[in-house]
C-alpha cells in the first residue's frame, strides 16, 4: 500500500523474536503514526546457508501485510561482495535477500558499501556483483539502497553510482555514519550530503556526538565487545541515538535534501526510547515540513 502523504517516515525494528512480537510492534508503530518500518533480514533466520528458508518467509508475510506500512530492508551484516574465496555464497546471500523482499514487498534493499581496498580483483569483482544485483533488483521491483559507512569517505561511494549508473543502484544517506566519518577523516559534514543528495533513493537519520570510537578501525573484536550503553555513556562512536538527540545538524540536512522524496527512517534503537518514539517521529515530520515551508 502507497501512503501519499509526505513526509514518509519509519523507524528501525528492534529485534523480535516471535510472530506475535512482531505483531505487537507493527500495531504500536502505526498507532504512534510512523508510515514505514525497516527490518533487518537477520531478524529471522531467512536464510541458511545462502537459501531462503520458506518456512519463515511465508509466516512472516501475512503479518506484514495486515498492516498498511511500507516497508524497506537491511542485509545482514555478514555479506561481503568483496570475498574472493566465498564469492558464491555471498552473491547466493544476496540473491536470496532480493528475492525475500519481493515476497515480503519491500521494495528497497539496503546494504553496506564498506571500505575500498587496494586489491583490483576484489574491487572489480564488487562492482560486477553490483552490477548483477541490479539487474536482478530491477526485475523483482526492488531498489538497492548503498549505505555509507562510518570508516570510509564519502566519495567512493558516490564514484560507485556513477561507475555503474544503474536505475535500480541508488545511495542511503545514513547521517550518523556522514558525521562520524567526517569528524574522523576531516572533510565537510554538510559537503559530504550535497555529494550525495541526487543519488538518494533512502536515507537512515541517526544521531551521535560526533567523537568518533578508534577502536572501530584498530580492534572491531573490541568494539563489538563494548556494550551500546557503555558507549552511549561516553559518547563514543556510532550510538544510533534518535535524531535531535546528539550533534547532527538536521535542520542543515534536511535543507540539503530539497528534492528528495523517499523516506525518512529514524534508525535508533526503537526499544531504549520506548516514551518517546510518537514524540520522536512527531518532531522528525515537523521539522521536515519546517524544511520546505509546508508546515
Amino acid at each position: 500500500m502507497q501512503i501519499m502523504r509526505w513526509p514518509v517516515i519509519g523507524v528501525k525494528m528492534p529485534k523480535v523474536r516471535t510472530l506475535e512480537a512482531l505483531d505487537a510492534f507493527l500495531a504500536k508503530v502505526q498507532g504512534q503514526g510512523f508510515d514505514a518500518v525497516e527490518m533487518s533480514l537477520e531478524m529471522f533466520p531467512f536464510i541458511i546457508d545462502g537459501n531462503i528458508c520458506s518456512a519463515w518467509v511465508d509466516a512472516v508475510e501475512p503479518v506484514l501485510a495486515r498492516y498498511p506500512l511500507l516497508y524497506s530492508a537491511h542485509i545482514g551484516r555478514g555479506l561481503d561482495l568483496r570475498n574472493l574465496e566465498n564469492h558464491e555464497l555471498h552473491a547466493s546471500v544476496l540473491r536470496s535477500s532480493l528475492q525475500i523482499c519481493h515476497v515480503l514487498h519491500m521494495d528497497i534493499l539496503v546494504l553496506h558499501y564498506e571500505v575500498k581496498t587496494n586489491n583490483l580483483k576484489a574491487e572489480r569483482q564488487f562492482l560486477d556483483a553490483h552490477r548483477w544485483a541490479a539487474d536482478l533488483a530491477l526485475r523483482l521491483g526492488i531498489t538497492l539502497a548503498v549505505e555509507n559507512i562510518e570508516v570510509e569517505l564519502v566519495e567512493p561511494v558516490v564514484a560507485l553510482m556513477d561507475e555503474i549508473r544503474h536505475p535500480n543502484l541508488k545511495l542511503n544517506l545514513d547521517t550518523g555514519h556522514a558525521y562520524l566519518a567526517s569528524k574522523r577523516f576531516g572533510f565537510d559534514f554538510l559537503e559530504a550530503v550535497k555529494q550525495m543528495a541526487p543519488h538518494l533513493c533512502h536515507m537512515h537519520l541517526n544521531d551521535n556526538t560526533g567523537r568518533f570510537e578508534e577502536l572501530r578501525i584498530t580492534d572491531r573484536l573490541a568494539y563489538d565487545c563494548l556494550s551500546m550503553s557503555h558507549r552511549r555513556e561516553f559518547g563514543r562512536g556510532d550510538i544510533h541515538i534518535p535524531p535531535f538527540f546528539g550533534s547532527v545538524p538536521f535542520d542543515q540536512v534536511f535543507s540539503l535534501v530539497q528534492s528528495y522524496q523517499g523516506r525518512f527512517i529514524c534508525e535508533y534503537t526503537y526499544e531504549d526510547f520506548e516514551p518517546f518514539n510518537q514524540a520522536i517521529g512527531e518532531k522528525v515530520r515537523s521539522r521536515l515540513l519546517a524544511s520546505r515551508s509546508l508546515l
